[in-house]
């Protein structure tokens, strides 16, 4: 869904202005219906519902409903376990909680971002820390009993006590889940808000991960944190590789066809996405060894390995993995560069499967 109120300066993901949506949103609408017949034919068997983008609560209640009604004629969601929405604090009203009440969504994920004042105003948001506790109590009283909150860090103009108060203010709702993702500059975001210090940086990370153990939040993936039995179960389809659709401007999505694994990404214009326009990719053995070593690595059930790749693990890498049930973990310190860990751990595998073929 790919309508906002506004554009934050930093953000890279494909949305436009909600003052656009008369312009695009019957487009959208029959573009969707094109692509939802073009997948509803797959043997998949959905277990998640994840509905983001963009903003969803910007929407009219009549236009979610219509939205989320195509989506639920057309595809099988009777064993459905999770579904979830996305919402930015400053206008989450009841018409829209009890739209999403009637379709059965059970998680919400709420964009605070920071729980400053004077940082949301930094970061371009229209909302208030006072509008994040009003969303969050609204929604508690409405039956949802599975809530993440999402918090920006590692920006600048934040400082190490900033964060901490944000964390902890986080914890004082008691959430159910927590996202945290650092600031990175990607175009075509407008401005570049990442933090350059690194070791501030590092002190951030190491805090949180503090913080949120005391508060009983384990962390189950390096950017998400969650009670026990709330980890979110859409997005750990991501990190283990299982098969999705995407649906939309810019979504992307994987599946298996043909004994073939398949991803595709679709255009960041609603002019293109309206033509059918979308980038495949069908993913050869190499390809899937690199995503399988990027994405295990970053959550709490580790890269499963060959005995011969854990026996000839060099000294270069052993501060930042450890071996557990013929399982590599990343360390706290590891964490911190899971992508170049991830890196050199397929080039090892691939200098040994040259010499052994492993």
């Amino acid at each position: 869904m790919s309508f906002c109120l506004s554009k934050c300066p930093y953000c890279h993901f494909y949305s436009v202005s909600i003052d656009k949506k008369e312009e695009f949103f019957d487009i959208y609408l029959r573009a969707l219906q094109e692509e939802v017949e073009r997948y509803r034919s797959l043997d998949f068997k959905y277990e998640t519902l994840y509905v983001g983008g963009g903003t969803p609560n910007v929407l009219s209640p009549k236009e979610l409903a219509t939205l989320l009604e195509l989506v639920h004629k057309n595809f099988d969601l009777g064993e459905v376990k999770e579904k979830s929405i996305e919402v930015n604090p400053e206008n989450v009203k009841k018409d829209f909680i009890k739209v999403i009440k009637e379709f059965g969504f059970n998680r919400v994920s709420i964009g605070a971002q920071s729980f400053i004042d004077e940082e949301l105003k930094l970061l371009g948001r229209q909302h208030t820390v006072k509008d994040t506790v009003r969303t969050f109590q609204i929604l508690r009283e409405a039956g949802f009993n599975n809530i993440n909150i999402d918090l920006i860090f590692a920006f600048k103009g934040q400082t190490l006590p900033s964060f901490q108060y944000s964390l902890e203010q986080t914890c004082d709702l008691a959430p159910e889940h927590i996202s945290t993702y650092t600031m990175t500059y990607e175009k075509p975001a407008r401005k570049d808000l990442e933090l350059k210090d690194e070791e501030t940086v590092v002190k951030m990370f190491r805090l949180r991960n503090k913080i949120l153990k005391a508060h009983g939040f384990k962390m189950y993936e390096i950017s998400n944190y969650s009670k026990k039995g709330f980890e979110c179960l859409h997005n750990l389809k991501y990190w283990l590789r299982h098969y999705y659709i995407g649906l939309g401007p810019s979504a992307s999505g994987f599946y298996l066809k043909d004994g073939k694994e398949i991803r595709y990404t679709n255009p960041s214009s609603f002019s293109q996405y309206s033509k059918g326009i979308k980038k495949i990719e069908i993913l050869d053995e190499n390809q899937k060894l690199i995503e399988e070593i990027f994405l295990s690595l970053r959550t709490k059930w580790g890269l499963k390995v060959k005995s011969e790749l854990l026996k000839s693990t060099s000294e270069e890498l052993k501060p930042f993995i450890k071996v557990k049930n013929n399982s590599l973990f990343l360390t706290e310190k590891g964490m911190l560069v899971a992508d170049s860990i991830a890196l050199k751990i397929y080039e090892h595998y691939e200098e040994l499967k040259k010499e052994t073929g492993l």
